[in-house]
């Protein structure tokens, strides 16, 4: 759950400091990157409601995203930049679930095996 709220949370509290650092600043910067480039309408419940299924494995940061598209209407524009920048998001929440199964992985290891 810690993973899910924090990406790269799930690592660090089980002591593998480097990797969780690393996974989320990949996972963010990959969000962070999608929303520059589609902007908040990238993240919209109206707008892409398949796709902000796979998007909430992002965790808070998602709601937080959907909620100001929702505040602010932000109506999603066609363009090829746009679809990138959903596709980036897409990415950002497949790779974070990956994060989430290897620090479950970690937490359900035996503590002979975690050395």
């Amino acid at each position: 759950m810690l993973a899910w709220l924090v990406p790269g949370a799930g690592h660090w509290y089980a002591a593998r400091r480097v990797r969780g650092a690393l996974y989320g600043l990949t996972v963010a910067g990959v969000f962070a990157a999608g929303l520059v480039m589609g902007g908040l309408a990238s993240v919209s419940v109206y707008g892409h409601k398949w796709a902000f299924l796979l998007q909430v494995f992002d965790g808070p940061i998602t709601i937080a995203a959907a909620v100001a598209s929702h505040v602010t209407s932000a109506q999603p524009v066609p363009s090829q930049v746009a679809d990138l920048g959903l596709t980036l998001t897409l990415v950002s929440a497949a790779f974070n679930v990956l994060v989430m199964a290897d620090a479950y992985y970690l937490a359900d290891k035996p503590e002979d095996e975690a050395a």
